[in-house]
C-alpha cells in the first residue's frame, strides 16, 4: 500500500477552521472533458456521486483525458476529496470513458 506524506511545514498548511454545508449540483458528464467545479479559494472540500450509467474520469486541474486522470469512478460510487490537513482549491475536471453520466457534485466552503 502506498502512502502520501505532506512535507510542508505546519505553517504552510491551510486547514479549514469551519466550513459551510455542502451545496449539491447535478451535472451531466460526457466523453468531452469539462470543468465540473471551477477554482475556488474558499473551498473546504468537495465530493461527488456518480449516478451513472457511465464511468467517470476525474482529475484535479483544468484538463482531463483518457490517458491523464487521477481517479476512475464507476457508476453508483461516491468519491470524497482528500481528507487531510490541506485542501485543493483549483479546478476539478470530469469526463466519461463512454456515453453519459449523471453526477451529483457537492462543494463546501470555509466560513
Amino acid at each position: 500500500m502506498a502512502a502520501i506524506y505532506n512535507l510542508n511545514p505546519v505553517q504552510a498548511q491551510q486547514p479549514p477552521q469551519t466550513r459551510q454545508a455542502r451545496t449539491p449540483t447535478a451535472v451531466a458528464v460526457t466523453t468531452t472533458a469539462a470543468v465540473a467545479l471551477p477554482a475556488n479559494t474558499n473551498r473546504a472540500n468537495f465530493s461527488l456521486f456518480n449516478v451513472g450509467p457511465g464511468t467517470l474520469l476525474l482529475r484535479e486541474g483544468a484538463t482531463v483525458t483518457a490517458a491523464a486522470y487521477e481517479v476512475m469512478i464507476p457508476s453508483g460510487f461516491h468519491w470524497n476529496s482528500e481528507p487531510s490537513n490541506y485542501r485543493y482549491t483549483g479546478a476539478i475536471s470530469l469526463m466519461t470513458t463512454a456515453g453519459t453520466a449523471s453526477v451529483m457534485i457537492s462543494e463546501s466552503i470555509i466560513g
